[in-house]
């Protein structure tokens, strides 16, 4: 019965193509990398932290050219009081985001050392020091 069930659920399935394939390893493996950025920087000190982001996120990039993919990320000056972060509009943080303005992925280090991570979703936060509070996240 099981058999039959599962042979039923390919019938069904739409076939992968190659590229569909590998554009989800790609996907995957960004998002792995993206986690491992979040998890080393974390307990490391504001400054370290930022440029811990900043060189994982390049070595994203590296590793997307080397797959013939594109991967574009700005980092923008911004102050806690943005993105629904909940901070205040006299401190400082760095926000990496894709090209769009509107990005819904994105991760923030503050000034102080506070780590939020969002994609499609609330933010996730990594370490919060106090200086934000954002509007909805994730634990």
């Amino acid at each position: 019965m099981a058999v039959q069930l599962a042979e039923n659920k390919q019938a069904y399935q739409k076939p992968v193509s190659p590229e569909q394939s590998q554009r989800e390893r790609i996907k995957k493996e960004i998002r792995i990398r993206i986690y491992e950025a979040l998890q080393a920087s974390k307990e490391l000190s504001p400054d370290t932290c930022l440029n811990e982001v900043r060189n994982r996120l390049s070595a994203v990039q590296q590793y997307c050219e080397s797959v013939g993919k594109t991967f574009i990320f700005i980092e923008e000056r911004i102050s806690c009081n943005q993105y629904e972060l909940g901070g205040l509009y006299t401190d400082d943080a760095i926000l990496f985001r894709g090209p769009s303005e509107d990005a819904s992925v994105a991760i923030c280090v503050t000034a102080q050392g506070s780590l939020v991570h969002r994609n499609d979703s609330p933010w996730t936060i990594y370490k919060n020091v106090g200086d934000i509070s954002p509007d909805s996240y994730q634990n």
